[in-house]
């Protein structure tokens, strides 16, 4: 792609953008990794230690942000998933939200999806797979809703 093609995109043509709030940082790199392999044409997929870091960058609009609940494991002091989607969905309330967390308490997880509309994935051998079809789906979505 050239600059003038950069500067002289069509206002309904956006740049899909992915956001993984994950404070293991090789779990991260491997999922973004995995992405970056089933979406070559995704080029901003970006990783954030902790959710406050990731509120910083919410006017990129991200398409999808992937977060984790226990985000505190590195960072004693940060704020957890479920506050943090909070934050997301008052910012953006069409943001697709995916809770991909070992997460087990059904408080945390129904109020995740009841009251934020996030998907929920546990954390498990087929997470990456389930990721990649909830991805897809919000990208067609997205452009379905461009059009």
């Amino acid at each position: 792609m050239n600059i003038l093609t950069d500067l002289f995109k069509q206002e309904g043509q956006s740049e899909k953008t992915i956001f993984i709030v994950e404070d293991n940082e090789i779990y991260a790199k491997s999922l973004q990794s995995f992405l970056n392999i089933r979406f070559p044409d995704i080029h901003r997929i970006k990783i954030f230690p902790v959710g406050e870091l990731c509120l910083l960058e919410l006017y990129q609009n991200p398409t999808v942000v992937i977060m984790d609940h226990m985000l505190n494991t590195k960072y004693s002091d940060a704020a957890n998933g479920l506050s943090i989607i909070k934050k997301i969905k008052e910012a953006s309330d069409n943001t697709n939200i995916i809770l991909l967390s070992a997460q087990k308490e059904f408080e945390v997880i129904s109020k995740a999806i009841s009251k934020y509309g996030c998907t929920y994935l546990q954390k498990d051998e087929e997470a990456f797979g389930k990721v990649e079809q909830l991805v897809r789906k919000f990208f067609l979505l997205e452009t379905n809703t461009a059009k």
